[in-house]
């Protein structure tokens, strides 16, 4: 399930991305990075996870 939630929010930082490329006004712009900056965090968040769950023995 985490594999499938990573790559969901790796396709909206791509979207963030372009959202900040092609934005007309500043406050488009910022939604565009902040959205990029979410989902880069997000995944290293569950790349953590995961790393943890290995070292813990859970998985």
């Amino acid at each position: 399930m985490d594999y499938v939630l990573g790559v969901f929010l790796a396709a909206l930082g791509i979207l963030g991305l372009v959202l900040a490329a092609n934005a007309q006004d500043v406050m488009m712009a910022i939604f565009g990075q902040a959205l990029f900056v979410f989902a880069v965090l997000f995944d290293f968040g569950l790349i953590k996870r995961h790393f943890d769950r290995i070292d813990g023995g859970v998985l």
